[in-house]
């Protein structure tokens, strides 16, 4: 038997533009010799995270019969934080994370990108820190008991912003069922992604975004094609091995507006390039 770590590679949905109809997703991830698929669904309307008895259907047959739904995001954190400090949106936020874990149960899903609150200028970060280790209790049991990961992401929420409060975030909770989604570009502007995922290491690392970051002004917001920018890909990639991660690792990139599928096959090379580096 062949116990050699590996890398799968996902596409995530949000690389091929928000207007591409769910069953094109799953066509052009199988055209571009991607494993999985990873979905970000809205809260209402066509194959949504309330998505109906017959949605749900459609969606195991097309996981079924093309490359499989490896994750989906946890609710819809910026518009609806469940850790929002307005009783309201919390209760929406909260409510749509709930509706994801059961759709991702269902599904036979058992990841999810789970962002746990947003620091904003009216939600400072002390209160929002309370309320996201609040909400995160209260959204767990029912997590662990439907066997679905919860997978904190450092994304620029102005919420966790290094190795360390990631630890205490997660540790925290000493559940199996919160690890961490660990984005390779996220840090770039705020630390060297080869340190975090030392500190981290690979049982705590459910899944792994990658996206490029240019360290120099100009672009949008730094962010750049994969192999554009200054991630030093042998570097992190040869670290995630000898962290001994294993699993799936997927782009977050913006669109392009090159025909699907010469954007789905130029992305599928940037990212056969990628791996390459972590058996090498």
């Amino acid at each position: 038997m062949n116990s050699t770590p590996r890398l799968h590679k996902g596409l995530r949905d949000g690389c091929l533009g928000g207007e591409t109809p769910v069953p094109e997703i799953f066509r052009l991830a199988g055209l571009g010799g991607f494993e999985g698929v990873e979905l970000t669904l809205p809260a209402d309307g066509p194959f949504s995270l309330r998505a109906t008895d017959a949605e749900r259907h459609e969606l195991r047959r097309l996981a079924a019969e093309g490359p499989p739904i490896f994750s989906l995001n946890a609710g819809l954190p910026w518009q609806y934080s469940a850790s929002s400090l307005d009783q309201a949106t919390r209760r929406e936020g909260q409510a749509l994370v709930r509706s994801s874990i059961d759709l991702a149960a269902d599904l036979g899903v058992d990841t999810l990108l789970y962002i746990p609150g947003v620091v904003t200028d009216d939600q400072p970060f002390t209160e929002v820190w309370d309320a996201a280790r609040a909400a995160t209790e209260a959204l767990l049991p029912q997590a662990e008991e439907a066997g679905v990961t919860l997978a904190v992401e450092n994304v620029w929420n102005a919420l966790i912003l290094s190795p360390r409060d990631m630890l205490e975030f997660v540790d925290g909770f000493a559940s199996p069922s919160l690890r961490v989604y660990f984005d390779v570009g996220n840090v770039m502007q705020f630390g060297r992604p080869q340190h975090w995922i030392e500190a981290l290491g690979a049982d705590r690392i459910a899944r792994v975004h990658v996206k490029d970051f240019t360290l120099q002004p100009g672009g949008w917001l730094g962010f750049t094609q994969l192999l554009h920018g200054d991630v030093d890909w042998p570097v992190v990639m040869q670290t995630l091995r000898r962290v001994g991660y294993s699993g799936w690792i997927t782009p977050e990139v913006s669109p392009s507006s090159a025909p699907p599928e010469s954007w789905v096959a130029e992305l599928s090379a940037a990212m056969d390039t990628i791996i390459g580096y972590y058996g090498s």
